[in-house]
């Protein structure tokens, strides 16, 4: 089952996660927790749909954890 996108505005506070604009398409992926998502350098559209990182387990938070998980 795949999950619906979430809709995020530009200036919003985003995750990892792939996102694309809903007006031309353009996808670029994000690897930062808590980064400014700006409008798309396409067509300066500010609403995307976002597909945040889901395979990463609840501990799991940013980048650095992926690459050296806390122990369970």
């Amino acid at each position: 089952m795949t999950e619906s996108p979430k809709r995020v505005k530009a200036g919003e506070k985003v995750g990892p996660g792939k996102y694309v604009c809903v007006d031309c398409g353009l996808e670029f992926a994000v690897d930062e927790a808590d980064k400014d998502l700006r409008p798309c350098p396409s067509c300066a559209c500010e609403m995307y749909d976002c597909f945040p990182m889901t395979h990463i387990r609840e501990d799991v938070k940013t980048p650095e954890d992926a690459r050296h998980p806390p122990k369970r």
